[in-house]
């Protein structure tokens, strides 16, 4: 798959993003549908799982603070309450997902922040790269 992830690109990847040691993000072919999917993880500031996407659904909502839009080929992870969005997920084709807006916590409390131009991770900033995962995950770290 082909990943470009906050003004970074990532080639022939597995169809997953690992975010700070841990495997975070799924991308599924939906063969039924023709479509794509989303599996993870959202995680508090603290690192505790608050709640689990699947099949670009809320299989779990901990708090009941979150909600998942889905229009066309976009999934987006939102706040309830403030409609602030964590997650936006673009899917431009079955091997090819684009990332330009997120801000969520990793497994270990740290704050992801990806933008259209680059993403950071603590105090690790990333923009412009061009990377060939030789068919394994997006590591984010």
């Amino acid at each position: 798959m082909h990943f470009d992830i906050g003004g970074n690109q990532y080639r022939n990847a597995s169809n997953s993003i690992e975010i700070d040691g841990m495997g975070h993000l799924l991308f599924e072919h939906n063969r039924r549908y023709n479509d794509m999917t989303l599996r993870g993880m959202l995680f508090d500031r603290n690192g505790n799982l608050v709640a689990r996407i699947s099949e670009s659904s809320l299989a779990l909502n901990l708090q009941g603070e979150f909600d998942i839009d889905v229009e066309a080929s976009v999934v987006r992870v939102v706040r309830r309450e403030s409609r602030d969005i964590l997650l936006e997920i673009k899917f431009l084709d079955k091997e090819h997902v684009q990332i330009h807006k997120a801000k969520l916590y990793t497994g270990k409390g740290h704050l992801l922040e990806i933008t259209p131009t680059s993403w950071t991770l603590g105090h690790d900033s990333h923009s412009g790269e061009i990377k060939d995962c030789v068919g394994e995950p997006v590591r984010l770290s």
